[in-house]
Parts: structure tokens; C-alpha cells; sequence
């Protein structure tokens, strides 16, 4: 296993992280309208820029460019970096959690709809599939204590197309880290906004987050994609409840 925190790689891709920030408060700045007035939110958006140009810095080498996992780890570095000023200006948990939810939603509801579409076909292909099963028998040799660790589910018999269990997952760790786990069961629902923006049939029972042993992705073709908001009508949030917080 290599324990490796290149931060080098970041900072190679510095302008990268930040044109995938200011992509996701977008969203975030619609979000917060319904709380803050403008020169509220243009102040909460610097705070949040300054949490996130610390935080980039520090987060934990899985792979690079090899990893594709590695821009959802990008991703959840961003909406910590949001999550921590709305902290300081006391709103509550459930508060933060709709404008998680909202943030994912629009930035995925962002491109344009055939560009979706055509997206969904291609990460349902077999193609992708295969790319898929690639990735995850690199994540089942623990290369990097800070990575994902997934497998692979066979359909065969089931009622779904293909799916993957998660068994370790770097955004947990990372918000483990960092005293904020308590929102992570708040980013997961950011896969229900991303699978229903792009055509494709998504359903989870269990997640890390929630407590569960790990996250179950499966995915149909040809289904349809819960609405992640409110979170109580998914069967994850049903099953199990959150861990305890600090």
C-alpha cells in the first residue's frame, strides 16, 4: 500500500479545481437566494473559495489522472468547503443538507439535455462497464489508504442491468478526517441527482454514510432515478440510521 500525499498533482491541476468550484456554486449561489442576500452570498462564496484553495492543498493522492475516482474526491473537497461557512452562520443541518442537495442538482441539470443523454449511453455501455472493472481491481489492491474500494456485482438473475458495491470510500474518510461526517449522507444524494440528469436507473438501499457495511450502486438502463429530496422517502435513509456525530 502506498501512503502517498502528493500534492503535487493538485496544484498541477489548480485551475482545473477551480473551474469545477465556481461550476458547483453556481448552483449553490440559487440555493442559498432563499437565506442570504446577495452581497451575503458573494461574501459566503470567498470564505468558501478560501476553505476550498486549504483544503485542495491537502487532500490525499489516490491515483491522479489513473483514478477516476479521483474527481468525485475533488467534488466532495468542494462541498466541504461549502458546508463550512454556512456552519459559522448557524444554519442548521437540515439547512446545509438541501443546499447540498440543490448545489449537485444544478450543476448536473446544467448541461444541455442531449449531452446528458448521450453521457448516460455512454457510462451504461460496455464499453464503460469494462473501464468500470478495470478501476475496480485496481481500487481491490489498496494501492492508496485514502482510495476507494469497490467490486463488482454480478447481475446475473437480478433485476438490474449492473452495479458495484462500495466497501471504502474516500469521501468518508476524508469528512472523518475533518469532523464532518455528519454531511456526508447529505453528498450521497448527489448520485440521485447526477443518474436522473443523465437517463439512467439508479437505486441504493445501504450506505457508509448511514452506517451500513457499504454502499450498494445498481443501475438499469432502461429505469428511472428516485428524486434524492426528501431524503426520508429513499430506502437508504430508511434502512439505517446516521452515525453517531462528534
Amino acid at each position: 500500500m502506498k501512503i502517498d500525499n502528493n500534492t503535487n498533482y493538485y496544484m498541477k491541476i489548480r485551475s482545473k479545481m477551480t473551474r469545477e468550484f465556481n461550476a458547483m456554486y453556481k448552483g449553490t449561489r440559487k440555493a442559498l437566494l432563499k437565506h442570504f442576500p446577495k452581497s451575503g452570498i458573494d461574501r459566503l462564496q470567498d470564505e468558501s473559495q478560501k476553505e476550498y484553495e486549504t483544503l485542495f492543498q491537502k487532500l490525499p493522492y489516490i491515483g491522479g489522472s489513473r483514478n477516476s475516482q479521483t474527481i468525485n474526491l475533488i467534488m466532495g473537497a468542494i462541498v466541504l468547503s461549502i458546508v463550512r461557512p454556512l456552519e459559522k452562520e448557524g444554519m442548521a443541518k437540515r439547512q446545509i443538507g438541501k443546499v447540498i442537495y440543490d448545489t449537485f442538482n444544478e450543476y448536473f441539470m446544467a448541461k444541455p439535455g442531449i449531452i446528458r443523454r448521450l453521457i448516460g449511453r455512454m457510462v451504461t455501455s460496455n464499453l464503460y462497464t469494462g473501464q468500470i472493472k478495470k478501476q475496480i481491481e485496481m481500487s481491490s489492491k489498496r494501492e492508496y489508504k485514502e482510495d476507494f474500494v469497490t467490486e463488482y456485482v454480478d447481475a446475473a438473475g437480478k433485476d438490474f442491468d449492473f452495479g458495484y458495491n462500495y466497501t471504502e470510500c474516500a469521501i468518508h474518510k476524508l469528512y472523518t478526517k475533518y469532523g464532518a461526517i455528519e454531511y456526508l449522507r447529505y453528498v450521497c444524494l448527489g448520485d440521485y441527482a447526477m443518474f436522473r440528469s443523465l437517463g439512467i436507473g439508479f437505486n441504493r438501499t445501504q450506505t457508509l454514510a448511514h452506517g451500513a457495511p457499504l454502499c450498494d450502486f445498481r443501475f438499469k438502463k432502461k429505469g428511472s432515478t428516485a428524486a434524492g429530496w426528501p431524503p426520508e422517502k429513499l430506502a437508504e435513509w430508511a434502512t439505517h440510521q446516521p452515525p453517531p456525530t462528534r
